[in-house]
């Protein structure tokens, strides 16, 4: 197999309703779909979700920089295994560039999965255990004045794993709604990094009094000295998101005893076999681990996650599940693919219609050829 072709796809996906919280807000989703061709015309796909928050790339960082480099080493290179697929992403692995690189990376394991006879599972030990279920997530976008009947139409549907954001002025009450409906149900709360170490421990004292299971990045990333403070002087669970997206990250916030439970998100790991390293470095460090998404996450990126939590232990559940199906306005997928997507499919088993790719993109793919050797 040999990789023949590159295309890089800018997309713009139009959001059902918009979402927000501390961090921003966004009404639609911008994001590169990476596309892999070998020699035998067959293709992969993988997404990239730039943050600049998070790993610190952008869309043109990414399209113009990153993408163009990794196009370059990639291109008319020749595989004829597994394994030598698995040794080659494993030397190529980028810090630098994080989103981009697992969005290649997810790319050629669905190419080489089709090609060379093996599915995205098998990467990963394969599947342990059945679906996940969806972890609800509720945002700035839910005014006030309607929480009490968007909670009320949660818990009817029998949704047991929340996530609140929080940050705004009214953070107390919109707590005392939720725990008014959800009862003693353990609600995870996520200031994305929007306190200083001294407001979270005033905020966070406040809220206490409401079944917190963990508070999510309550202070920027870097502030590993904050999060131990909080964990040592509220006695309450630290999750890291944006504080971890690479295997030194986790050894830090371990050695700073600063968390007490990692967010895994495949977008800002560097892709599957990067995050599976770091929930094993959590399993040995006696950190917990939670599943997360990209907001705005196609498809193809979707796909994946999912996968991932049935492969590696340690998730309750997918937070942000379907929401390529019910947060875009359209994805990118074969209708009906994804869900009739067989465990065993070779690659990552996901179908891409080409036609809703060109019709959502933001300007003209771009594609990068190799000379045959």
């Amino acid at each position: 197999m040999r990789i023949a072709e590159i295309g890089l796809h800018r997309l713009r996906v139009p959001l059902r309703q918009a979402f927000a919280h501390a961090a921003g807000s966004r009404s639609e989703s911008e994001l590169v779909l990476v596309e892999l061709s070998d020699d035998a015309g067959l293709r992969g796909w993988g997404e990239v979700l730039p943050r600049p928050y998070v790993t610190g790339e952008t869309l043109d960082t990414v399209l113009d920089l990153h993408a163009p480099r990794i196009a370059e080493r990639w291109l008319a290179h020749d595989f004829g295994e597994r394994l030598e697929v698995l040794a080659f992403l494993g030397a190529e692995i980028d810090d630098g560039a994080l989103a981009t690189f697992g969005g290649f990376e997810l790319a050629l394991l669905d190419l080489a999965g089709q090609r060379l006879g093996f599915a995205l599972a098998d990467v990963l030990g394969g599947m342990q255990r059945p679906e996940l279920p969806a972890g609800v997530i509720i945002g700035f976008e839910i005014p006030t004045a309607k929480l009490e009947r968007h909670c009320a139409a949660l818990r009817f549907g029998k949704r047991r794993h929340i996530k609140v954001k929080v940050g705004l002025p009214d953070d107390e009450a919109r707590m005392a709604i939720i725990a008014g409906v959800f009862g003693d149900l353990p609600l995870r709360i996520d200031a994305n990094a929007a306190w200083t170490v001294d407001e979270a421990l005033a905020r966070l004292g406040v809220l206490a009094k409401f079944p917190i299971a963990s508070v999510e990045q309550p202070v920027a990333k870097h502030d590993l000295a904050g999060m131990r403070r909080i964990r040592q002087e509220l006695g309450m669970k630290v999750m890291a998101d944006e504080s971890v997206c690479t295997l030194a990250d986790a050894r830090a916030l371990a050695d700073g005893q600063a968390a007490d439970v990692f967010n895994v998100r495949l977008g800002k790991m560097g892709g599957v076999l990067a995050a599976a390293r770091i929930c094993e470095l959590a399993r040995e460090a006696g950190i917990e681990v939670s599943l997360g998404t990209m907001v705005g996450e196609t498809g193809v990126l979707s796909r994946a996650s999912e996968v991932f939590g049935r492969c590696v232990p340690g998730f309750d559940c997918l937070d942000g599940k379907g929401q390529n199906r019910h947060l875009l306005a359209e994805d990118v997928l074969v209708p009906d693919s994804h869900d009739s997507a067989r465990d065993d499919a070779p690659g990552s088993g996901v179908r891409v219609d080409l036609d809703r790719v060109h019709a959502l993109a933001s300007r003209e793919p771009h594609y990068h050829r190799s000379r045959a050797r």
